[in-house]
């Protein structure tokens, strides 16, 4: 059902939408530019506060923990 989805059948697979290129071509794939100006945190004060103290009940030994 997913193949048939995407625009067709596919001979195998590899779920590839994008042809292989040949050497020497160039590669015309999209890329993502950066962002300007990063967007600004929709993280609450409120949201951030109940987040840690959910962290802090975890224990010493999570990952936060041992990364922070």
């Amino acid at each position: 059902v997913y193949l048939e989805l995407i625009g067709g059948r596919q001979p195998d697979f590899a779920l590839s939408s994008a042809p292989e290129r040949k050497s020497g071509e160039p590669d015309t794939r999209w890329t993502p530019k950066a962002r300007p100006n990063p967007l600004p945190s929709r993280l609450t004060e409120a949201e951030a506060a109940a987040h840690a103290e959910f962290i802090g009940k975890l224990g010493d030994d999570v990952l936060w923990k041992q990364l922070g």
